[in-house]
C-alpha cells in the first residue's frame, strides 16, 4: 500500500527547516540543494511544493508570524487588552527564548533581502502596515479606557511602539540569551515608573 502524504504538513516542515537553516547560518546559506539536504527530499520534490527560493523565504516569514500570532490567540483569544496585559504581551514579542530567538533571526535575515526582491518587500510592507493598525487600535481601546492621555495621537504612538519594538528585538539578538531578562527587566522599570502617576482626562 503506497504511503499517504500529508501535503500541507510537508510543505510546512520545508518552511520550518529553511527558517532554521536561516537563522543559523544566514540566507547565503539557503540555497534549494541546502533546503532539499536537510529536508531529506529531492530537488524534485521540493519543486513540487515551491516554484522557487523565494517562494519558500516568503514561507518561512510568515512562519514567524504565524507562530507568534497563534501565542497572542492563546494568550487572550479575541479580547482587546489592556494596559494590565502590557507586560505578559511584550515579553511574548521579545527574543527571550529559543523558538523566538529563531523567529527573530529569520526576520532580521529577511530584512535586507527584501529590499531587492518586490513579492518579499509587498509582504513586508503589508504585516508592518497590519501592525501599525493593531497597535493603533490597542491605543485607541486604552484611550476609550483612560489609560493613556486622550491628546496623545493614537497612530503615531502605536507606529513609534512598534517600530521601537522591532529594533529592541533586532539588538537584543546581539547578546547572549543569558543576558536578555536584565536588559528587559531594566526597560519594564523604567516603563512603570513613567507610567505611575495617573493623569488626569
Amino acid at each position: 500500500m503506497a504511503k499517504i502524504v500529508d501535503h500541507e504538513q510537508r510543505r510546512k516542515e520545508i518552511v520550518e527547516v529553511t527558517a532554521q537553516i536561516i537563522a543559523s547560518e544566514g540566507l547565503e546559506a539557503v540555497t534549494t540543494r541546502r533546503i532539499a539536504k536537510a529536508s531529506n527530499c529531492s530537488l524534485g520534490i521540493l519543486s513540487h511544493y515551491f516554484e522557487n527560493k523565494d517562494q519558500i523565504v516568503l514561507g518561512a516569514l510568515n512562519w514567524c508570524d504565524e507562530r507568534f500570532e497563534a501565542r497572542l490567540s492563546e494568550m487572550y483569544g479575541e479580547e482587546f487588552l489592556g494596559l494590565t496585559d502590557f507586560q505578559p504581551l511584550f515579553l511574548t514579542l521579545l527574543p527571550l527564548d529559543e523558538l523566538s530567538d529563531t523567529e527573530w533571526r529569520v526576520r532580521c535575515n529577511l530584512v535586507t533581502y527584501s529590499l531587492t526582491h518586490p513579492q518579499l518587500k509587498l509582504l513586508r510592507k503589508e504585516k508592518l502596515d497590519y501592525s501599525y493598525d493593531m497597535a493603533a487600535k490597542f491605543v485607541e481601546k486604552l484611550q476609550s479606557e483612560k489609560e493613556i492621555r486622550l491628546d496623545v495621537d493614537a497612530v503615531s504612538l502605536a507606529t513609534l511602539a512598534v517600530d521601537t519594538a522591532f529594533g529592541l528585538c533586532i539588538n537584543m539578538l546581539s547578546f547572549p540569551m543569558e543576558e536578555r531578562a536584565a536588559q528587559v527587566d531594566r526597560l519594564l522599570s523604567l516603563l512603570s515608573a513613567a507610567l505611575s502617576d495617573h493623569i488626569d482626562q
